[in-house]
């Protein structure tokens, strides 16, 4: 497929206008040079709704939502934006058809980001090899990739030696799906380089979800969430090593705005990225980014040699 040369050239499709699509679709809708070109929705009740009407988005778009992808064969467009809901075979069924017909995909899929048994394992390499085979790129994100990020893994990158991490989040985490909390925390720990003997996961009454691995015996891994509706949000990461650091970062959107925003702002990773799979783990650090931020390094280069 043909990469887009700026930001104005990338078309977006709209997969799923849930309560998370919805919001997905407001942050394209603000992202200068984003163009929504499709929307599908199998939801009843949402087929032939206007994507601003579902949305909130104010304007009209032009675009009307659709009940099957099967349209999109006839239609150019660079990613979807898939946020589905429904039974996995469904949400499967469709993932293949987006890739089949030759899209990158941004999935927010637990399913394919943190496999929640090793049986999984065989549908992550299904879709990857379909992706490779298809020439596309596929991302899969978990709401645990909103709420804590990849932070935590990069502060330790100032440390020649770290003994035990906490990673703590307070606020309201909103009806995100399935939280990965504990396949996040053992992500992080293989990252780290140990071996987990032991990893305990907690829910307790009045919204706090906590992780403790241990490695020989030693606690050396905290993560866990605190649902705080009033306190507003914060993230709070400590490292016990050499040399030691603590940060506490305050503020910020919603649990669903921020997921829908890292959505929006893993597009140019995906359309940078190798044919295949990828996990947020997998890419370069997924950032804020302008018009400048989908230019590729051969345009790039020949602005420098005006």
């Amino acid at each position: 497929m043909e990469q887009p040369t700026d930001v104005q050239d990338v078309r977006v499709v709209h997969f799923g206008l849930g309560s998370l699509g919805a919001a997905i679709a407001r942050v394209v809708a603000s992202r200068e040079g984003l163009m929504s070109v499709a929307a599908i929705d199998p939801a009843p009740g949402r087929d032939g709704r206007e994507l601003s009407d579902a949305a909130g988005l104010g304007a009209a778009t032009g675009v009307v939502i659709e009940a099957t992808p099967t349209r999109l064969r006839d239609i150019e467009a660079d990613v979807v934006l898939f946020a589905p809901e429904g039974d996995l075979d469904a949400i499967t069924t469709d993932l293949e058809i987006l890739l089949e017909v030759g899209l990158n995909v941004v999935a927010i899929l637990p399913d394919l980001a943190y496999p929640p048994d090793d049986d999984d394992d065989d549908l992550a390499v299904s879709i990857d090899t379909l992706a490779r085979e298809a020439e596309v790129t596929a991302l899969a994100l978990d709401p645990s990739d909103a709420l804590l990020g990849t932070l935590p893994l990069s502060l330790t990158g100032v440390c020649s030696r770290v003994d035990r991490i906490v990673v703590r989040r307070r606020g309201a985490t909103g009806p995100l799906g399935r939280l990965s909390l504990g396949d996040w925390a053992q992500a992080l720990a293989t990252a780290l380089g140990w071996a987990l003997d032991d990893l305990e996961e907690s829910e307790e009454q009045g919204g706090r979800h906590r992780i403790v691995g241990s490695v020989d015996g030693r606690e050396t891994l905290v993560v866990e969430t605190l649902a705080d509706a009033a306190g507003g949000s914060t993230l709070e990461v400590e490292i016990e090593g050499e040399p030691s650091v603590r940060m506490t970062l305050s503020g910020g959107a919603s649990a669903e705005e921020a997921l829908a925003t890292l959505a929006v702002n893993a597009i140019p990773s995906v359309l940078t990225s190798d044919p295949g799979l990828y996990t947020l783990q997998d890419l370069p650090p997924v950032h804020c980014w302008t018009s400048l931020g989908l230019m590729p390094a051969d345009e790039d280069e020949e602005l420098d040699d005006v």
